[in-house]
């Protein structure tokens, strides 16, 4: 099998990938497979990476959705337009990135808007 498209970025911020990832619900070791098996995507360059997924809902929307991004911010925001460029060709319908709450400031410059939270409470 030969490694996908984007796969030597990935490997260069594998380690602050893995910083980012809350391991009691996904771990690296999942993440490559889910690249390796075409399940996810891989957007990189020498200082960022991300790594998104398209999912179907019943209703028949698509969303690409950003399950994790490492690197520097100025790197990271390229990779989300080319991404959603990816998207948009695709027939993709919309776009979302779960995240900590720095990024909506962050993203909504570029046009993303709160739509529903995530709250967590450790048991």
């Amino acid at each position: 099998m030969f490694p996908p498209p984007n796969w030597h970025f990935y490997q260069m911020h594998r380690a602050e990938v893995g910083k980012a990832m809350d391991e009691r619900c996904h771990t690296l070791d999942w993440l490559d497979v889910q690249i390796l098996n075409d399940q996810a995507r891989i957007f990189g360059s020498e200082s960022a990476v991300i790594v998104v997924t398209v999912k179907q809902y019943p209703a028949g929307a698509t969303e690409l959705h950003g399950l994790v991004a490492a690197g520097e911010l100025d790197g990271i925001l390229p990779l989300i337009d080319d991404a959603e460029y990816w998207a948009r060709e695709a027939g993709v319908t919309f776009a979302c990135i779960a995240s900590r709450q720095g990024w909506e400031r962050v993203l909504k410059t570029r046009g993303y808007t709160l739509y529903q939270q995530h709250l967590r409470k450790d048991l």
